[in-house]
């Protein structure tokens, strides 16, 4: 499947897995056609956004209810359409950080990061450490007012600090297909809501530390954004035993 292809399917699979969340209705169904002109569009100069080829396919969407909270996807130094993918090193985690220490993004936006190539070990690493570099300056310099006033409003359904400024990178062969629909992969649901997370370790007599663990690296628990100390709900289908539910906790 070619990249134009895959960053349709990939635009897609986001409206389905952020729609509960995130204001998608500005986020147009285009077709192939449409994305390889996007793909070949130049952005302005003074973008800061443009990272290589596909820049023109990037977006930004606001959260259902807290408006001052954005995500920025971003198709990260994709090729010349038809040329071989372009190496992605873990400079590209100091790349995203730039954007809040040059006050390009919001300090509480979240990232969501789309390459080309496989995602290795170190790539892996250097995100998941700038997420927590992130995590760890929020905690100093806190939440903007707009965005504390709009999270206390939400009562019971508030986001902890963790659900900000959070970063996920995705390879673009796996947005190409929806994982969730796969018969081997059981139905996940994340839960944010602290008094259902306090409810779930009540029923099951565990604490935050006793359930089994998710990572949010886990291809899933990017999908649908997990956060550490979301509980991921997995029901399950069994000839034998009919359908059963367990939980993991997100780290």
């Amino acid at each position: 499947m070619d990249l134009i292809r895959k960053i349709t399917k990939s635009r897609t699979l986001f409206k389905k897995y952020l729609s509960p969340e995130w204001d998608v209705s500005s986020l147009p169904d285009y077709s192939t056609k449409e994305i390889e002109r996007l793909y070949s569009s130049k952005l302005p100069s003074n973008s800061e956004l443009s990272f290589g080829k596909a820049s023109a396919c990037n977006f930004t969407l606001n959260h259902l209810k807290i408006h001052s909270h954005k995500l920025h996807v971003i198709y990260y130094n994709f090729p010349e359409l038809n040329n071989s993918p372009l190496k992605v090193t873990k400079a590209c985690a100091d790349k995203m950080m730039s954007l809040y220490t040059k006050e390009i993004i919001n300090p509480e936006d979240s990232i969501i990061l789309i390459i080309t190539e496989p995602i290795t070990e170190n790539l892996e690493k250097a995100v998941e450490d700038a997420y927590k570099k992130g995590y760890e300056t929020l905690l100093e310099t806190k939440l903007s007012d707009e965005i504390i006033e709009e999270n206390e409003a939400l009562g019971d359904d508030k986001y902890t600090m963790h659900h900000f400024r959070n970063i996920h990178l995705f390879h673009i062969d796996t947005l190409s297909y929806d994982i969730g629909n796969h018969k081997l992969v059981p139905k996940h649901e994340c839960i944010r809501n602290q008094v259902e997370i306090q409810k779930i370790y009540e029923e099951t007599n565990s604490s935050k530390g006793q359930l089994p663990a998710i990572l949010r690296t886990d291809p899933m628990a990017k999908l649908l954004r997990l956060a550490p100390g979301d509980i991921c709900k997995i029901t399950r289908n069994s000839e034998r035993c009919g359908e059963y539910i367990y939980y993991r906790t997100c780290q």
